[in-house]
């Protein structure tokens, strides 16, 4: 598995040294202790949903009756997203926009209009006109396009082509799910997905069992967290996070499944459980547990670290196939300890 630059650099120098070590894992039956190593709180601040901006009661796009204008580009459409999408913008009055579709023929903005209502314009051949659109205001977010890098289309339709998306490759900034907006590349007819950060780097789909992986997954869904009540993975729910949040009252829930970035929600709820801080966590002490109590190298374990335990220390639970063990922080098995306890 190769980490993105994106994801190593939230990565502490501490883990790379741990990672180093759990390597020996699949070198044979020896068991070597790990060494120290800590999350780096503040590392990877997960996306938080920002207010949409409100409509200028001033902002006026521009009128069908001086439609369509001339905007040719030197260079194809996917080469000048950019200059093509900000135009686009423009005649829409610089108004909050819904959604963004860039194709290599067509461009489209879908812009919120102050009543509340929409309008859509789309470049084609050097020309900008007015095209319905089927989208409806439900209070879905808005954005600036600037903040996204229309730019790197060329790029990131060439890594969804090696991804396996096939079809009219389409490139789409809008609201995902509840206040998150993501930029994604799809393809008409859709045949898959693939998201990208707004840094223009693909979001990669994770393993459970490496030490790159498990670091990579921990660090994404802690984000700037300082205090977890739990925090796990499996391949089914990926990797979770359960912090505390700036509300008393409040869990802060992260999750990051698949090759879709990390999504938070919020909850009224006090947990029972202690907290605990995520300068605890091992992925290298992790990964060579969960090598060491798979029945086979291709069984998946569900693995959840938290203080249910009681003891002075957060506990580390492995569920292989139904068989369940638990270490502490430093990998050390303690599954005797605690069935005796």
């Amino acid at each position: 598995m190769i980490v993105s630059p994106y994801t190593w650099t939230m990565i502490s120098r501490r883990w790379a040294v741990g990672a180093a070590v759990a390597l020996l894992v699949g070198c044979g039956p020896a068991q070597v202790s790990p060494p120290t190593s800590t999350l780096s709180p503040g590392a990877s601040p997960s996306p938080t949903p920002t207010p949409s901006p409100s409509p200028s009661p001033t902002a006026t796009p521009v009128p069908d009756d001086q439609l369509p204008l001339e905007f040719p580009v030197a260079d194809s459409l996917l080469d000048s997203a950019a200059a093509v999408v900000e135009e686009l913008h423009r005649a829409a009055a610089g108004l909050p926009v819904l959604k963004v579709d860039v194709t290599a023929q067509q461009a489209t903005l879908t812009a919120l209009l102050p009543d509340e209502s929409v309008r859509s314009y789309a470049w084609r051949d050097g020309l900008i006109t007015h095209v319905d659109s089927d989208i409806q205001y439900l209070g879905q977010a808005t954005f600036d396009p600037a903040d996204y890098p229309i730019s790197s289309v060329p790029r990131m339709f060439a890594v969804a082509d090696l991804r396996g998306v096939r079809g009219e490759l389409v490139l789409q900034v809008v609201e995902y799910r509840e206040g998150q907006v993501l930029m994604t590349v799809t393809s008409r007819p859709e045949t898959s997905t693939v998201f990208f950060r707004k840094d223009g780097t693909a979001v990669t789909t994770l393993g459970y069992t490496s030490v790159a992986d498990i670091t990579a997954g921990l660090v994404e869904v802690v984000g700037d967290g300082t205090a977890l009540y739990g925090i796990g993975f499996n391949p089914t729910r990926g990797y979770w996070a359960d912090l505390t949040d700036d509300d008393p009252g409040v869990v802060l829930s992260r999750s990051r499944v698949g090759g879709v970035p990390v999504f938070e929600t919020r909850r009224s709820e006090t947990p029972a459980v202690a907290t605990f801080s995520p300068d605890l966590l091992q992925p290298a002490a992790l990964a060579q547990a969960i090598a060491r109590y798979q029945a086979t190298p291709d069984q998946s374990c569900d693995v959840t670290v938290d203080m249910s335990h009681g003891r002075f220390a957060p506990v580390a639970r492995f569920d292989c196939g139904g068989t369940v063990h638990f270490t502490d922080m430093a990998g050390r098995d303690m599954t005797d300890l605690l069935a005796a306890g």
